[in-house]
């Protein structure tokens, strides 16, 4: 029966896309313009440079430094640079930061999952910039979205369970490397390479099913931001075009990249590879951070907009 249903399913958007070529193709291209103009300049240095710093092992000493605060959050002390990657360059770019911490055997199953409820961070510059600046063209509502969604995962990251994953000591130090430093950069780009040609994938394939539902449910100019909850950039892009109040936007900007997206879902579980990692408590703890991060937004607004 499940075969049958996958087929028929197969097939129907197989058909759709046979006869709806144009609308595929702006989906395809909308997907390559997010990617080369948004996603890939700023995860690209940041995850070379992550992968570098991981072989010559800076996370001994960044470790030494945050181990106070990662007790806070009750998960071992190598995950600060997961933490603090995450805060400049962002989601999903925090789970490939985890899974080298991970194969590199500095931190344990457990602590990628409680960091993966709440190292959840959308890139500063996107908030700041293309909310902000560019679909609200509002530099302070930026600042406010900004301010609360990165509360929203730091109340999560404090009131998780506390079972502390960190009581045993890991080994802070890598075996030895001696690999070149052209073999450690080589190895880097590679791995950034198939890791943003991952994401490309999953955002093309999220844009076309949210074309395929467009043409199938033909919603409202003013409820299409809900495809937000598919693919973030394209959502804002509708909810820009509605005629909603400038502060209704911010909140719903704030709830819908709290959430993330089930493009950004996807990514995030693509790049962990590690069916040890259930989704449903990430899942909750993203509709948990998109509730606490729009409350904070209308909060923030009555108080200083």
């Amino acid at each position: 029966m499940k075969k049958i249903v996958s087929l028929s399913l197969f097939f129907i958007c197989v058909v759709f896309v046979l006869f709806n070529s144009i609308e595929i193709m702006e989906s395809i291209r909308l997907s390559f313009s997010i990617c080369i103009n948004n996603l890939f300049p700023s995860l690209i240095p940041f995850m070379i440079l992550s992968n570098i710093l991981i072989n010559y092992n800076f996370i001994n000493d960044l470790s030494e430094i945050f181990k106070n605060l990662m007790k806070m959050f009750k998960i071992n002390k190598n995950c600060s640079f997961a933490l603090i990657m995450s805060l400049i360059s962002g989601t999903p770019s925090n789970a490939k930061y985890l899974k080298d911490l991970y194969d590199n055997k500095l931190i344990d199953e457990n602590d990628v999952r409680k960091c993966l409820n709440f190292c959840h961070f959308t890139n500063p510059i996107f908030i700041l910039g293309t909310i902000g600046f560019t679909f609200l063209n509002d530099k302070k509502l930026g600042l406010i979205i900004l301010v609360s969604h990165y509360l929203g995962s730091i109340i999560i990251g404090l009131f998780q369970n506390k079972s502390l994953s960190n009581e045993i000591e890991y080994n802070n130090n890598l075996k030895d490397n001696n690999k070149s430093f052209i073999n450690i950069l080589s190895d880097s780009i590679y791995s950034t390479i198939n890791t943003l040609l991952l994401i490309l994938g999953i955002i093309t394939f999220c844009l076309i099913i949210s074309c395929i539902l467009n043409k199938i449910f033909s919603l409202n100019d003013n409820l299409k931001f809900i495809y937000g909850f598919i693919e973030i950039t394209q959502g804002l892009n509708y909810l820009k075009e509605t005629n909603m109040s400038i502060d209704l936007k911010a909140i719903i900007s704030s709830f819908i990249i709290s959430f993330g997206g089930v493009c950004i879902h996807a990514q995030v579980f693509s790049i962990i590879d590690n069916k040890k990692i259930k989704y449903y408590p990430y899942l909750i703890a993203r509709i948990i951070h998109a509730f606490i991060s729009a409350t904070l937004t209308a909060i923030f607004i009555m108080l200083f907009h």
